[in-house]
């Protein structure tokens, strides 16, 4: 008896063998990230001088633009940060890599776009970190105990300037990263509801 392809063995018993799971295809990269892994991974494919200037001239405009960017997004953390201290720390190696001159052979242009290409990768990474770290400081603090999934939330109607100060306080440690101001925040603000507001509604 011929094997069959879902089987272990040709006959007798049937052991069933699953088909391989396809694959889940890769993120399609944007076009700067395109860009980048063309530059690091240059040995592998050398590029046309024409190439290689373009490719040069993309990088160097992208470092500069995004070196900018990544320090005003931590502009406003306190000197110490450790977030703020990694993101001046990229920035100063890629704006080192700006200074590298190419020479005047093709060997020492390829090592320029390499270079470039590393820099710009550690700024784009540095990049999606802070995207990610923002949203998660603007996201609410979850804790047990309280109302909704997450914390309390105010009523659009809601009048108490108790209330309304505590919730800006706590959106102020968030930003900060400040998670156990934002903690104790949520639990006074837990605590004034639970306490003051069910006196007024006695009265």
């Amino acid at each position: 008896m011929p094997p069959y392809p879902l089987t272990g063995n040709a006959g007798g018993g049937l052991t069933r063998v699953p088909p391989p799971r396809p694959r889940p295809l890769p993120r399609p990269r944007t076009g700067i990230e395109e860009v980048i892994h063309e530059a690091v991974t240059v040995e592998r494919c050398l590029p046309t001088p024409a190439r290689a200037d373009a490719l040069s001239e993309r990088l160097l405009d992208y470092i500069r633009a995004t070196a900018t960017a990544v320090e005003a997004a931590v502009s406003g953390r306190p000197a110490g940060d450790p977030v703020r201290e990694d993101a001046l720390t990229v920035v100063g190696e890629a704006r080192a890599r700006l200074g590298l001159t190419a020479g005047d052979g093709y060997v020492s242009a390829v090592i320029r776009i390499r270079s470039l290409g590393r820099g710009a990768e550690a700024l784009l990474e540095q990049q999606q970190l802070l995207q990610l770290t923002t949203a998660q400081a603007q996201a609410p603090v979850p804790l047990p105990h309280s109302a909704g999934p997450g914390v309390l939330v105010l009523a659009p109607a809601e009048t108490c300037t108790t209330c309304h100060d505590l919730v800006e306080k706590r959106h102020d440690s968030q930003a900060r990263n400040d998670w156990t101001a934002a903690h104790e925040t949520n639990a006074r603000l837990e605590a004034h509801r639970r306490t003051d507001h069910a006196h007024q509604a006695e009265n």
